[in-house]
């Protein structure tokens, strides 16, 4: 008579589990792929066996805001007895550390924490932290800047000042983000970006400002990868209404791939030897009253389309007054440019720049359009002011070779409109799709609009018109 599998199995219930059984290393790869250290630490109720193995996970997740529960008071201490434990094996390096306390504990004990993490040769350290000593600057601590293992910071001080220390140390560090900081004294920064991270290649601030920087300064030799994101300023009383991160914006990184430049970032901007450029996001945003005049606006942008003519991508948004634009201030080509996104308004500029812009891409293969209504420090359009936006000259004669791909969202339906769409079906032998989206005001998918769009003469017989009614 045979025996039972389930007579075998039960024999096995006094021993470890098969899983059990299984080396240390992969019983970490394991407990690593948990969403926090918490359930990697439920797990030593599983058995004997996984009892410690948790005190040797080489990547640790706390989070302050994951123990709080509604009408239950922060317990301090018992979070203080947890990090302190977690951290307490320094036999074993660590890949990463998060770490996110909020505003419960001084600058003395995130400091030991941090220590804690260096002595074991973190790589990632990600730390979300305020202070209590609420008017106290915060400043680099010094065991970050010898630690000869760390390659990616991540640094989120919820609005507290911060002072970037001019050391000769982050040799290896490669990643840097700096989140909801008060940065502090121009010359630290820019000595820091410049001579203390020779390897940085990622440079991210998140809704950073500053208070006595005026000319904000980023040199790095290996920089590939930039992005300034300021579009949730911070509210701080300290820095009065003056909400941009700074006057003047100066990027000078002869390796920068990628470059995002997004909400209240600075007024002037001067991009210099960014000859490896290529992708581009550019969307800043002004305070009305100190809005400059048309002529220096105009400046700026033929300046940023001569310093970035070699991006194979561009999303940017032209808000100001270019109407005056000197057209051969432009660049006289963008000969890699093959994805182009512009968001304006209809009395930003006459279309004629736009004409201009495509007119000197050659190789350009997708375009997009977007035409808000009702845009920052903007009234609303009046179909006056979009007759003039879509006044313009246009070559037909000229030859879109490579344009594969047109959109243009929020279009109105104005007369004029129609010239502009002729002139790109027209001139376009290769075009595969161009998409139509009306703005609110054209409602109706039967309108005279919507009649005509079909019947213009295309010079791609693949040229399919989509018109996409909201």
């Amino acid at each position: 008579m045979k025996k039972s599998k389930l007579g075998k199995a039960s024999k096995r219930l006094d021993m470890v589990d098969m899983i059990s059984d299984l080396p240390d290393s992969i019983l970490h790869s394991i407990l690593s792929r948990l969403p926090t250290t918490e359930e990697v630490i439920r797990s030593s109720i599983l058995s004997t066996r996984w009892r410690y193995l948790w005190t040797s996970i080489p990547s640790i997740d706390i989070d302050y805001s994951r123990g709080l529960m509604p009408f239950k008071e922060f317990r301090n201490n018992k979070f203080e007895e947890f990090e302190c434990s977690v951290l307490a094996n320094k036999s074993i390096d660590l890949d990463s550390f998060r770490l996110c306390c909020g505003n419960y504990f001084s600058m003395s004990k995130v400091r030991r924490w941090i220590n804690a993490a260096i002595t074991r040769n973190v790589k990632l350290l990600d730390l979300m932290f305020h202070p209590t000593e609420e008017s106290k600057i915060t400043e680099v601590p010094h065991c970050l800047v010898n630690c000869s293992s760390l390659e990616v910071l991540r640094l989120c001080l919820l609005g507290g000042l911060f002072m970037l220390r001019n050391y000769s140390g982050f040799l290896t560090i490669r990643v840097l983000e700096l989140k909801t900081c008060i940065l502090i004294d121009d010359d630290l920064v820019k000595d820091f970006l410049k001579s203390s991270c020779p390897l940085l290649e990622n440079l991210s601030l998140v809704n950073c400002m500053t208070s006595t920087i005026t000319v904000f300064c980023i040199s790095c030799p290996k920089l590939k990868n930039l992005r300034i994101d300021n579009q949730k300023v911070l509210d701080c009383k300290e820095l009065g209404d003056d909400i941009d991160m700074c006057d003047n914006l100066e990027i000078f990184c002869p390796k920068l791939v990628f470059l995002e430049l997004s909400g209240h970032v600075a007024y002037n901007f001067l991009f210099e030897n960014l000859v490896s450029l290529k992708k581009a996001e550019i969307h800043p945003e002004f305070k009305l009253q100190r809005e400059l005049p048309s002529e220096s606006m105009d400046t700026i942008v033929c300046a940023l389309f001569y310093e970035i003519s070699n991006v194979e991508l561009l999303s940017t948004s032209l808000f100001y007054d270019h109407k005056c634009i000197n057209l051969e201030d432009l660049p006289k080509s963008l000969p890699n440019l093959k994805t182009l996104e512009i968001t304006t308004i209809a009395d930003a500029f006459n279309m004629d720049v736009l004409i201009q812009i495509l007119t000197r891409s050659p190789n350009l293969e997708s375009l997009h359009l977007i035409i808000e209504k009702d845009p920052p420090c903007s009234s609303s359009l009046t179909e006056a002011s979009s007759l003039d936006f879509w006044e313009m000259e246009c070559p037909f004669d000229y030859i879109f070779e490579r344009l594969k791909m047109v959109k243009m969202t929020c279009i109105s339906g104005v007369p004029h409109e129609m010239g502009f769409i002729k002139f790109l079906l027209g001139s376009s032998p290769i075009l595969e799709t161009m998409s139509i989206s009306p703005s609110g005001n054209i409602t109706d998918g039967r309108s005279t609009f919507s009649i005509e769009l079909p019947r213009l003469r295309r010079a791609s017989p693949k040229a399919e018109i989509i018109f996409v009614q909201k």
